[in-house]
């Protein structure tokens, strides 16, 4: 279940970040649209005489249509955005005590750094090294390392004491 929280909190913050990239495209189309001077223009024809067109004629003006389209569907993507980020808020709290309830210190700051802070794994490592100094080294493997190493012991432990993944109420 522990590691089953801190996927769904990794996939919840690219939710999150999907979401308000997608906002900020919609923005930037929508304030394209709305500068002065943005209209669409097609060419359509006068007429026939048989099978000859009598001429073109161009027709130009502002797409009210695609533009309320962008506008409630920017409002969808702003509502749905803070549904996602309440979501966000609750994992993340899940996520904190889980990690606060860690017995080793070690593995508690990695876990903090990585998913908490969201950093890489090489920012990770750096700030690793500046907490404890000379004492360790820290690189990105070993971070990594000792962040699957945690899980699967922790996961392994859990099968030791007969759990079997499921809440009990």
């Amino acid at each position: 279940m522990d590691k089953q929280i801190l996927q769904q909190y990794s996939d919840a913050l690219a939710r999150v970040k999907y979401i308000r990239q997608s906002i900020e495209k919609l923005t930037k189309k929508l304030d394209e649209m709305g500068s002065n001077g943005y209209c669409v223009a097609d060419s359509v024809t006068k007429g026939k005489k048989g099978k000859k067109p009598l001429g073109t004629a161009v027709v130009t003006g502002f797409p009210y249509p695609e533009y309320s389209r962008a506008k409630m569907a920017l409002t969808a993507k702003k509502a749905a955005l803070q549904q996602e980020e309440l979501e966000l808020l609750e994992l993340s709290s899940c996520v904190e005590e889980y990690i606060c309830s860690i017995q080793d210190i070690e593995a508690r700051n990695i876990l903090s750094l990585y998913y908490i802070e969201n950093l890489n794994w090489v920012q990770v490592a750096q700030h690793m090294n500046g907490l404890y100094g000379s004492r360790k080294r820290y690189t990105e493997n070993s971070c990594r390392r000792k962040h699957d190493r945690f899980l699967e012991k922790n996961e392994r432990n859990l099968k030791n004491d007969g759990f079997d993944g499921l809440d009990v109420l």
